[in-house]
């Protein structure tokens, strides 16, 4: 009877975000602005520090402007230029209830300049979770999925100022 007032729990494991585009650039260059370890990267571009962790060839640290006091740890899982690039983030402090995240983006060139881009990440949040609380982070990650992918072709077809300006009208 007292299970009625109990909130309902979230599933456990963590959840699978699948989401592509078509940008009309080469697939050199998508996977440049995705590799850590390429000057071009596009989070370089941008002026968040990317470093190479201490002792671990293929680990980044990245803090980003907007959040100084957060280090996310980049662990590279898989480097195939042009095709895919994935890696492992764990934010340090944990950031809100999200524990870590892996993401592999999958670079199909289409011909005449043109790639299909999937990201494909997985996300771990606490657990347990109330169902409600948990739809809400699933939600957030969705849209922050969305938004990588978005500016991430934005990026390639119109270049670093298009993002940036993007951001201002978007983030004040």
């Amino acid at each position: 009877m007292f299970d009625w007032f109990k909130p309902k729990m979230a599933p456990e494991g963590p959840v699978t975000f699948d989401f592509e585009t078509e940008i009309e650039a080469p697939a050199s260059e998508i996977y440049a602005l995705v590799d850590f370890a390429d000057p071009r990267n596009a989070k370089r571009q941008m002026g968040h520090s990317v470093e190479r962790g201490e002792g671990a060839p293929d680990t980044f640290i990245l803090i980003m402007k907007q959040m100084p006091d957060a280090e996310f740890v980049l662990s590279v899982t898989d480097a195939t230029a042009p095709s895919s690039y994935g890696y492992r983030c764990d934010p340090r402090p944990q950031q809100g209830r999200l524990q870590w995240s892996a993401e592999r983006y999958t670079i199909e060139d289409r011909g005449k300049g043109k790639c299909l881009v999937t990201l494909l990440v997985e996300a771990q949040f606490d657990e347990p979770m109330p169902q409600d609380e948990y739809a809400q982070h699933v939600g957030m990650m969705a849209a922050g999925c969305d938004l990588v992918l978005e500016k991430l072709k934005l990026h390639a077809e119109q270049g670093l100022d298009a993002v940036l300006e993007y951001e201002r009208t978007q983030f004040g």
